[in-house]
């Protein structure tokens, strides 16, 4: 059985509200996810948990 790809898309860094942080690696959005969630910890606000994003499971890259 073919394993499924998870589908990520762009969102605004809620750290640095899209101006570029080092957080989003200066581009001001984070690959996240779909369909995109906010971060369960932190609702958005920015934690260790989603790496000061605001996102649920950000790509690392």
């Amino acid at each position: 059985m073919p394993e499924e790809k998870e589908e990520y898309a762009p969102e605004v860094c809620c750290h640095c509200e899209g101006l570029g942080c080092t957080y989003c690696d200066k581009k001001g959005y984070v690959m996240v996810p779909q369909p995109s969630r906010k971060c369960r910890h932190c609702e958005g606000v920015g934690c260790i948990y989603c790496g000061y994003t605001g996102w649920s499971h950000p790509l690392r890259e």
